[in-house]
């Protein structure tokens, strides 16, 4: 017998519809995600690679079972509140190959994605995933659509959705299948709703929405039967249009078995979550990124250009052998036009274009490997030394030198530092006389201390003679303080704090919050996770801690984490 989809007890599907396009579409409350997780579940058990892209942050719930006590399925998250792994805008490309390389089934949460964020990945991602498809089957759930493949495309959604509207039209003849959840009908792009092969028309009271439906089938056949019971539907209950197979056929879906998380909680319940998790493979999954990111580093054009140029260098640097001339032979050299040059400059610039762009891909790789190594292998804290505290107000004041108000007359031959740098300067004068380590002086400068902008600026400041550096850490010479004009204005531990909510991730905000708020006091890692609604467990939260330690706002003692003096007291700590 031909395996089929099981989705309702008197209701199979075909296993073509796993290179089919299709449509889910229904109002909310009308089941409309859990049929999508019906479907994802019976693709799953056909061995077929499934991907759901998941801007609401409740997919994860498929790990689980459906009353949340035992193993869903063995899948990873990436990305949201409740991911295993962090996943960044930029790696939308990196993401693709990934799933195709690995075979790999997944849940994409983007819920914490700007617009502009999603904007970036989605349209990297459906590129990628269109020209690196080797005919290997595979399905994409797209929940909650209309919001990357809308009915109204400004100039800066034009290309998102046409990467979609590409996808959906061509992308059966690479294997890939893609079915489109949406709640607002009449907001999903025409153009790519009407090539859909298979339409699920659950309940839709809205007369925009029932438009946008009698609009797909009203030329396909008889659409009064559909149109008129659309608003009385039962939870779960469908409509099924196939044009090339059979008439309408109504039917409800079956209940899903892994955990509905985002089912409405009802008054007086207390919400439910999943106890249990299926484990994922999560260091087979490193290996897996790790020879991607090899092979992106392989195909580096930027990387060749240095071994070439590496290689030329030997060259010319090998003795070479004088022969005697035997005969002269003459040789007409062809003229090089000016038309050639510019096609020669064009060519340089397109490489150059795309040399950039790797670059900026190269980049977000190694953030999202740095990021998985702290899931797979988190460093083990090491306990601090007790420290006495004392309150905020409590905080002696240090005293500081006379500051002037505007910087002193310069010469011509005087060092000029970049706004970065100058920045830095700055912040070492701000928290005078206190000497300040790498970290503290990334946190008060607002600069990451492991990348190259920030060895540039460092190594300018030292070659001008500002730094004093001991084994305390780092403070401003006299001539540092004499660039700046004289002793700034003490850092205050609010500019400190503001400056950190608004750059961290919302999740990381929140979770910097409950720290702040303990302070003088430790909080545990539940506590943290328990105020910030995370769940510690996850990759989300190892990454979001990291941030916050990482800039020297937060310590960890075991178990435990602290805000540091410098965060709460600036230049008094």
């Amino acid at each position: 017998m031909e395996p089929t989809l099981h989705v309702a007890a008197d209701m199979e599907l075909p296993l073509d519809l796993i290179t089919e396009s299709n449509g889910i579409l229904g109002k909310k409350g009308s089941g409309k995600t859990s049929a999508g997780v019906v479907l994802y579940e019976e693709m799953y058990a056909a061995g077929v690679p499934v991907v759901a892209v998941d801007p609401k942050g409740d997919w994860y719930g498929i790990r689980s079972s459906a009353d949340g006590k035992h193993d869903g399925l063995p899948v990873p998250v990436f990305g949201g509140r409740h991911g295993d792994i962090p996943l960044e805008p930029t790696a939308g490309a990196f993401m693709a190959d990934l799933i195709l390389a690995r075979r790999l089934s997944c849940v994409l949460d983007v819920s914490e994605f700007t617009k502009a964020d999603l904007r970036r990945f989605m349209i990297a991602f459906a590129d990628r995933l269109y020209r690196a498809a080797d005919r290997d089957p595979m399905h994409l759930l797209l929940e909650e659509c209309h919001e990357y493949i809308p009915q109204v495309v400004s100039g800066e959604d034009a290309k998102m959705v046409g990467a979609w509207e590409k996808l959906v039209k061509q992308g059966r003849f690479k294997g890939i299948g893609v079915t489109l959840l949406s709640q607002r009908a009449a907001s999903v792009n025409k153009n790519v709703l009407t090539q859909i092969d298979n339409l699920f028309v659950m309940r839709t009271v809205s007369v925009q929405d029932r438009a946008a439906v009698k609009g797909w089938i009203e030329y396909q056949a008889d659409s009064s039967d559909i149109l008129s019971t659309l608003a009385g539907l039962q939870s779960g209950e469908c409509w099924l249009y196939q044009p090339a197979r059979d008439q309408p056929i109504r039917f409800r879906f079956r209940m899903r078995h892994t955990f509905d998380a985002g089912a409405t909680p009802k008054v007086g319940q207390k919400q439910l979550i999943p106890t249990t998790l299926a484990d994922v493979d999560l260091t087979a999954i490193s290996a897996a990124m790790s020879e991607t990111i090899e092979k992106a580093k392989a195909d580096d054009p930027k990387a060749l250009k240095l071994e070439i140029a590496a290689l030329t260098k030997k060259l010319s640097q090998r003795p070479v052998e004088a022969k005697p001339i035997e005969n002269t032979v003459t040789v007409e050299v062809p003229i090089i036009t000016d038309a050639a040059m510019d096609a020669v400059r064009a060519e340089i610039a397109a490489a150059d274009a795309v040399i950039a762009h790797l670059d900026q891909v190269r980049t977000s790789l190694a953030e999202s490997v740095e990021s998985l190594r702290l899931v797979v292998a988190p460093a083990r804290a090491v306990p601090l030394p007790a420290r006495p505290q004392r309150a905020p107000e409590q905080a002696p004041r240090r005293e500081i030198a006379p500051r002037h108000t505007a910087p002193a007359e310069r010469n011509e031959g005087d060092v000029h530092l970049r706004t970065g740098a100058r920045r830095m300067v700055e912040s070492l004068g701000r928290m005078a006389p206190l000497r300040l380590t790498k970290a503290q002086w990334g946190t008060v400068a607002k600069l990451k201390t492991t990348g190259g902008t920030w060895t540039a600026y460092f190594g300018d400041i030292k070659r001008a003679g500002f730094i004093d550096e001991n084994s305390a850490g780092f403070t401003l010479t006299a001539a540092g303080f004499e660039y700046l004009g004289g002793a700034p204005e003490p850092m205050t531990p609010e500019e400190l704090q503001d400056h950190y909510r608004s750059i961290l991730r919302t999740g990381a905000a929140k979770m910097l919050d409950s720290i702040m708020d303990a302070y003088p006091n430790s909080i545990t890692r539940e506590e943290v996770g328990e105020a910030a609604g995370i769940v510690i467990t996850g990759g989300t939260f190892t990454a979001y801690l990291g941030d916050i330690v990482r800039n020297g706002l937060a310590v960890r003692e075991g178990n435990e984490i602290r805000a540091t003096e410098i965060l709460m007291h600036g230049a008094a700590a």
